[in-house]
């Protein structure tokens, strides 16, 4: 029977619960900027508030991972304070590949800065050492190498169990489209759920 069992629990499917971070004013105004980037709308407040009152009726995820942009780690904020969980940082969800597709998949990509929680929330994430620093691409093509890294390294952590990943719309839709071979709409605070295959 043990045998059993643990056939069952590697044969189970892998639940993807996939979340573009809350609206922001920079996506109802067009401009982005450092004030508008990671400030919610008004919608976008209301938004975080509906998505945190859904998620608390679901199973709880047995990994939450999230990006290192603010407006991500604000999105599920309110989640985790009423539910007494923290999230990881994962820096590989931050966002990319937003300039036009002029260039092929680069070989490797670069980071930048040092991870940054913001004071409000930071007692909620877990910063993973040597894994501090923001992804930065310099094009399109190397925005592209960051997708494939975040799926390689997601299909290599993760063959069962639920798991949250908050994220963004450019990288979080070329990430679903590579991780199933199906194009979404990545809404914001929209949860797009995933059962997805033992590989």
């Amino acid at each position: 029977m043990p045998a059993l069992l643990a056939a069952l629990v590697v044969a189970s499917p892998l639940h993807l619960t996939f979340i573009r971070h809350s609206e922001t004013v920079a996506n109802v105004t067009g401009k982005y900027n450092s004030r508008t980037l990671n400030t919610f709308s008004t919608k976008g407040e209301l938004l975080v508030q509906k998505l945190t009152e859904r998620l608390l009726k679901e199973p709880r995820p047995d990994r939450i991972l999230v990006s290192p942009s603010p407006r991500a780690l604000r999105t599920i904020a309110p989640y985790l304070r009423r539910t007494g969980q923290k999230a990881t940082v994962w820096p590989l969800l931050y966002e990319c590949c937003t300039e036009r597709p002029r260039k092929p998949e680069a070989k490797s990509f670069s980071y930048g800065g040092k991870i940054e929680i913001p004071s409000d929330v930071a007692g909620l994430f877990v910063l993973v050492p040597g894994q501090d620093r923001l992804p930065a691409p310099r094009n399109y093509g190397e925005g592209l190498a960051q997708v494939s890294r975040s799926v390689a390294g997601f299909r290599k952590s993760f063959r069962s169990g639920r798991i949250m990943l908050v994220g963004h719309s450019a990288h979080g839709g070329k990430f679903l489209k590579a991780l199933t071979g199906k194009s979404y709409h990545v809404k914001n605070a929209e949860p797009i759920e995933l059962d997805l295959a033992p590989r």
